[in-house]
């Protein structure tokens, strides 16, 4: 599996951006990428994940499961726990991975470093909440009624286009669900479960001093 595809089955990535936005709404509340953002200012540090992955040429999708923890310094660190251990560190500066044994993997020379950053910036800042940076690489329909939101992500960069087509993402005052299609026409559902774990949030902080 390349590069670019470890890191988007993980996560997931990031984003600094800024794009055309286009939105509507069943209601009248005020519903555009900034007012979105605004609502998910107290993302929750730590989260429970459920993934789906339905790959093309298998029959039975692909589960796994595990956490996902905010930085203060607007970073994550990505865990799967089931079936198979594997961890990922996004921020703004690096991306790191480790394998089940918590040892660090590396960048293969062929990677295209390139496409992984923006990849990788794009997932930070949803993840993160930051759907206001997402502006210069995708365009955007909004859609907020009853105190829940929508949003879908068309790449408008030929870089992201390459390696997936769309992102659907929904919440309230956290994020629910993501949502995506590779260029592959693989598919991937995440859910998201906010916890109140200490023991494993300071276990997974440890991954950044690694």
């Amino acid at each position: 599996m390349n590069t670019l595809k470890q890191t988007i089955l993980v996560l997931s990535y990031t984003l600094l951006a800024m794009v055309s936005t286009t939105a509507h709404s069943s209601s009248l509340e005020e519903c555009s990428l900034d007012t979105i953002t605004d609502r998910l200012s107290n993302q929750p540090e730590l989260s429970r994940f459920e993934q789906l992955k339905t790959i093309t040429v298998l029959s039975r999708p692909l589960s796994s499961e595990g956490f996902l923890l905010l930085t203060p310094q607007s970073g994550l660190i990505w865990q799967t726990r089931n079936p198979i251990k594997s961890t990922t560190v996004i921020t703004a500066s690096e991306f790191k991975q480790f394998n089940k044994k918590d040892q660090p993997l590396s960048l293969p020379e062929s990677a295209d470093t390139e496409a992984s950053q923006v990849i990788s910036s794009t997932f930070l800042a949803i993840l993160s909440g930051h759907f206001d940076q997402l502006k210069r690489n995708f365009t955007a329909e909004t859609s907020c009624s009853n105190g829940e939101w929508q949003v879908s992500l068309t790449p408008s960069n030929d870089a992201i286009e390459q390696i997936m087509t769309y992102i659907h993402i929904a919440g309230t005052d956290h994020i629910d669900e993501i949502a995506f299609t590779e260029s592959s026409g693989d598919k991937t559902a995440l859910q998201f479960f906010p916890e109140e774990a200490e023991p494993i949030a300071e276990q997974l902080r440890k991954y950044l001093a690694k």
